[in-house]
Formats: structure tokens, C-alpha cells, sequence
């Protein structure tokens, strides 16, 4: 398993990137199937005293735009019900982090060492914690929700309507001036009030915008809130495509 495959540049990358790291995760091993590679086997949970809390038999596999994307992680040993309420897609792959913070997590690429590390080690503690309490610790909910959750702290607000309107400012590109009021018009300088939320958000291309936006303005939980604006958003949306 020296060697690095001749196939496509993201499974190439994904190869090259386990075998540096079966020395740091000896219980894995790369296996191939369908002219692609995988990492398979357990993996264990090490608390911060060293003692060790859980352990769990996972696949990860290279997804087509991986390193822009997160590879597809299963858990295999039947510890995770394949449920979507468990975080889990009916296919089985796991379901991580929202779409917009995945997104900008892979915007410069990562590396199976952050992956497992940074994401899947968290996942599955979260997993254990739920599987002896009977909840998720910090959850953010499934689809759409869960992505409302992630804009409503990063703008710092409950309101639909300001995070739409905040989203369609970030699209202008316009970053205001550093002393300049804050584009949510609560009258603070700006670089004391949303500057580090625009600058995160302006990272995502003006089609993964467009995208989230798309889905606020047709979610049911905007129309609930704000059904008269909602309305007339998607009417505009419609005709404007």
C-alpha cells in the first residue's frame, strides 16, 4: 500500500493523505473497492486524561470534490441507529456539520489528520454522550434548521428576516469601513459588530450564497415567522429566475 493510485486526483490525494497517518491511527487500515480507497477499522476515543471512553468501527471515504468537501464517514459497528435524528443519512454516511459551515471549513482544503481530529473524534464523543444521557451535548439540529441555528449566532439574532437581509448585504461584497456604522443598522462601528461574521461569510462564492438564501426564503420556518414577506421574496425569487 505504498504506493499513491493512478485515479482520479481526489482519491489520489485522500491515499496519500492515510498513509501518513496509520502510524497516528494503527487500529485503521486502507482497503480498496470500485477503483477507489477507503480508511477502515476503530477508532478510539482518548479522553484529555488519556483514559479511553468509547471506540468505534467507521469507514471514511473520499468524496468527489474532497479536499473541498468532507470525506463520507460510516459508522459500521451498529453503535449509531440510522437515523436522521442521530445525525445519520438514510445511505448511512454521517451527517457532521451544516452545509454553510462545511462549506467554509473546506474552502482552502483540509486533510484527513484535520478530519478525523477536528471532526470525526468530536462526532462520535457527542455520539457516546448521547448514547449514556439521552441527548446530543451542543447539538445543532438537522437541515435547514440546523443552518438557521448556525446564522442566528453568528449574527447574533433570532430574526429570519435581518439574517436574509444581512446575507444579501454580504453578497454586495461591500465590506463597510472599520468606523464606519455596521451594515445591520444598530449604529455600532462596524468593526466592533459584524465585521468578523461578513468576513467569514464572504469566503462563499456568490452560488453557495445564493444557494442559502434560496433555501431561508422557501423554508417554512421563515414563512411561519414572516408569511407576508416570505410571500412576496419567493415571488420575486421565482420571477427573477
Amino acid at each position: 500500500m505504498g504506493e499513491v493510485l493512478n485515479v482520479d486526483v481526489n482519491i489520489a490525494i485522500f491515499h496519500a493523505e492515510a498513509l501518513k497517518i496509520l502510524s497516528k491511527y494503527p487500529k485503521l487500515e486502507i482497503l480498496r473497492k470500485d477503483n477507489t480507497v477507503f480508511l477502515s477499522g476503530e477508532l478510539d476515543l482518548i479522553d484529555d486524561a488519556g483514559i479511553l471512553q468509547d471506540s468505534y468501527f467507521i469507514e471514511i471515504h473520499p468524496t468527489e470534490n474532497y479536499p473541498f468537501q468532507f470525506p463520507y464517514l460510516y459508522e459500521k459497528g451498529d453503535k449509531i441507529p440510522l437515523n436522521i435524528d442521530w445525525h445519520v443519512y438514510n445511505d448511512g454516511h454521517c451527517c457532521i456539520k451544516t452545509m454553510p459551515e462545511e462549506w467554509l471549513t473546506c474552502k482552502n482544503g483540509i486533510n484527513l489528520d484535520y478530519f478525523i481530529l477536528s471532526e470525526v473524534i468530536p462526532y462520535l464523543f457527542n455520539q457516546t454522550f448521547r448514547r449514556l444521557n439521552g441527548y446530543f451535548l451542543n447539538e445543532r439540529s438537522h437541515g435547514i434548521l440546523g443552518e438557521i441555528e448556525f446564522f442566528q449566532e453568528l449574527f447574533a439574532t433570532k430574526s429570519l428576516s435581518k439574517i436574509i437581509t444581512w446575507l444579501n448585504f454580504v453578497m454586495t461584497n461591500r465590506e463597510p469601513n472599520r468606523v464606519s456604522d455596521c451594515f445591520c443598522g444598530s449604529k455600532i462601528r462596524y468593526r466592533l459588530c459584524h465585521r468578523e461574521a461578513f468576513r467569514k461569510l464572504k469566503k462563499l462564492d456568490s452560488q453557495e450564497l445564493m444557494l442559502i438564501l434560496k433555501q431561508l426564503v422557501f423554508s417554512p420556518h421563515y414563512f411561519k415567522a414572516n408569511p407576508i414577506e416570505a410571500v412576496r421574496l419567493r415571488k420575486a425569487w421565482t420571477n427573477a429566475v
